[in-house]
């Protein structure tokens, strides 16, 4: 997984050296291999680099930046091209030397067959960038679900991208300022696919090409997990097997490496199910799967809902046991979020959006870099694709007129679920069917009053902050306010959840750098998404039992009692006894956060302290949504404010 940047001069002036040097320096964690590319003097308003980093086997002919025959053509990508052989054959390309080609190759040989349309024609994760000067203009693209980041900063001089928004940034004619809208968005789980922390960086959408040409930069859209086609099968295990093809080339697309590979499983149904096919198919090449599991400390109950499992070790390691070939790794270090937390900005540039849980991934990580995993398999998309509960279908079919199909699931799911027909009736069909007018009549009915999005939230947001950034309005906008929320349609609810996180990508991306490790996620996989979008919702709710598909399918891979449990994992579920170890760190940050003018613009320091005033005997669950969630969250965005202020001061 590389690091790729470029300079290109919108009003024609040539790039200097010394631009493309500052890119790559800012970019100086992924490696010490560095490729550029500045042409003569005013022969291109252009520059590329690129830092290299190599995992595949084709990775050792990378030498970037790439150039075609006639030298017209100059490419850097940060790339795994997944449809390789496909693409060889279309163009012409023999077996013997597609085996000696980098992925970036294919990239540049789709381009010179299908020009701006190539993204469309390949599969996997990447980014990258290509002049054209034949065109005289740059082309960059992102992959679909939006694996590989780029981000990118426009003036009316000069167009920058880079693989890390710090990078951009260090280009600016300026120092970098803390976006506002970004940090209010932030503070209320507001996904802004677009938006950075750095003030007019942007982030090239999944899915999406820009092209910068003279004066204009246009942006386009070249996929989307729009169902561009229904699927309709004749039996339910034709879309078992259907799927079990398309996962199973997922898995396998990832497991290209010539370093170790491992897994983060949870003991969840998604990295489960991806720790099993990826075991299955590495035991025929006599390979063994590392999988790390986070887990309570030792002696921990976890303090999470009754519904809730606090400790999968148990699941994990029936797991294990009905895979031999799978070495497991449960981690119980108890590290917290305060940990490492300068390094982990500084790599990802942003704070964590569920810090609780940082602790836990910071583990994993340092364990499987420990072992020389490089690769490590992960199961972020899962809940929008292979294990999507199919409740939402209900509320669409009874939109079409299904009534009969949408009574019978009713009935199954309120035996199945124990919470009887009426609820299941009134939640997943009628609710959702209730226009936003009605609702409003109804609720100054009965005197309700709905509470304040951001507030729901869990959030340390101030409300005079709230207010100057329209949050309010931004949400129900958004449609993420508690009432248009169940309204959302099927293929939009699951699209949100499936794009909607590109800033946890960000995360990921920024582990690259800090442990040498690239995340690879099969649920990401276009081939599935486009399958999993384009089957009927019936296979995922299925005689009153949701998830449905993915259970199975995974009939004789996964240990019975996890494929078919129903209940969640909580993560970080021993937070409640390292919570009090930090209790002196966050007092004093909140201490240092009340000499921060922007601290104080922007975070209810007035209720965080009332929370550290308040702190009970033994937090519990009761205390999960203050302590856990809102003091948190309060904290590391004021530590993150403070922490861009200090840096680009």
């Amino acid at each position: 997984m590389s690091a790729i940047c470029a300079v290109f001069r919108r009003d024609g002036a040539p790039v200097l050296a010394a631009q493309i040097t500052t890119l790559l320096n800012a970019l100086a964690e992924y490696g010490a291999e560095a490729g550029s590319w500045v042409p003569e003097t005013a022969a291109a308003p252009v520059a590329l680099g690129c830092r290299p980093w190599r995992v595949t086997p084709e990775d050792a002919w990378y030498h970037p930046p790439i150039h075609s025959a006639d030298g017209s053509l100059v490419l850097v990508a940060d790339a795994r091209i997944d449809n390789r052989l496909e693409l060889a054959s279309t163009l012409g390309i023999s077996a013997g030397e597609a085996r000696e080609l980098p992925d970036a190759a294919f990239i540049l040989a789709a381009y010179q067959a299908w020009e701006q349309d190539c993204p469309r024609h390949l599969l996997g994760d990447f980014a990258f960038a290509l002049w054209d000067n034949r065109r005289r203009s740059l082309f960059c693209a992102r992959d679909g679900v939006g694996q590989r980041v780029l981000f990118y900063q426009s003036s009316p001089q000069r167009l920058t991208l880079a693989t890390s928004a710090q990078a951009v940034a260090a280009l600016g004619d300026a120092p970098p300022r803390l976006n506002e809208q970004k940090v209010a968005d932030f503070l209320v789980l507001l996904q802004n696919a677009e938006s950075t922390f750095f003030e007019g960086v942007l982030r090239l959408l999944p899915g999406h090409s820009l092209t910068a040409s003279g004066h204009d930069i246009r942006i386009a859209r070249f996929w989307s997990p729009e169902v561009k086609r229904s699927i309709v099968l004749g039996s339910d295990r034709e879309y078992v097997e259907g799927f079990l093809e398309v996962f199973g080339e997922a898995v396998r697309a990832r497991l290209r490496c010539d370093t170790p590979v491992g897994i983060m499983v949870s003991g969840g149904l998604d990295s489960s199910s991806v720790a099993a096919v990826a075991a299955e198919q590495m035991r025929e090449q006599g390979a063994r799967l590392r999988a790390f599991h986070a887990a309570p400390r030792a002696g921990s109950q976890g303090a999470v809902r009754r519904e809730m499992v606090a400790d999968e070790s148990a699941d994990v390691e029936a797991l294990a046991r009905m895979h031999p070939n799978i070495d497991l790794r449960i981690q119980r270090n108890g590290r917290t979020p305060f940990d490492e937390i300068n390094t982990s900005f500084s790599m990802t540039g942003a704070p964590a959006r569920n810090p609780g849980n940082a602790g836990w991934f910071y583990g994993i990580y340092a364990a499987a870099k420990t072992e020389g995993v490089r690769v490590l398999l992960a199961a972020h998309k899962g809940n929008s694709t292979i294990s999507y509960t199919g409740l939402r279908s209900l509320a669409d079919s009874a939109r079409k007129g299904r009534w009969r199909h949408v009574w019978r699931e009713v009935q199954a799911l309120g035996l199945t679920t124990g919470k009887g027909r009426s609820y299941t009736l009134r939640h997943q069909v009628v609710r959702p069917l209730i226009p936003p007018a009605v609702a409003g009549f109804l609720q100054r009915l009965s005197g309700t009053q709905r509470v304040k999005t951001w507030e729901a939230t869990a959030s340390a947001v101030k409300p005079e902050f709230a207010r100057s950034m329209q949050l309010e309005e931004r949400v129900r906008a958004a449609k993420l306010d508690q009432f248009n929320s169940r309204r959302l349609g099927e293929l939009d609810f699951r699209t949100g959840v499936l794009m909607g996180t590109q800033d946890v990508q960000d995360l990921y991306s920024g582990y690259r750098p800090w442990f040498g490790i690239e995340t690879r996620d099969p649920t990401s996989d276009r081939r599935v998404v486009e399958y999993c979008f384009a089957i009927p919702g019936s296979q995922y709710l299925k005689n009153g039992v949701s998830r449905s598909l993915i259970r199975r399918a995974m009939e004789g891979k996964l240990p019975d009692h996890l494929r078919n449990r129903t209940s969640y994992g909580a993560q970080s579920a021993d937070w409640n006894e390292w919570f009090p170890a930090i209790r002196g760190e966050i007092q004093a940050e909140l201490d240092r956060l009340d000499r921060s003018d922007m601290a104080k613009r922007c975070l209810d320091l007035a209720k965080l302290h009332s929370l550290m005033d308040r702190w009970p005997a033994r937090l519990g669950v009761e205390h999960n949504a203050d302590y856990h969630l809102l003091l948190l969250r309060g904290i590391m965005m004021g530590r993150f404010i403070r922490w861009f202020e200090e840096t680009n001061s």
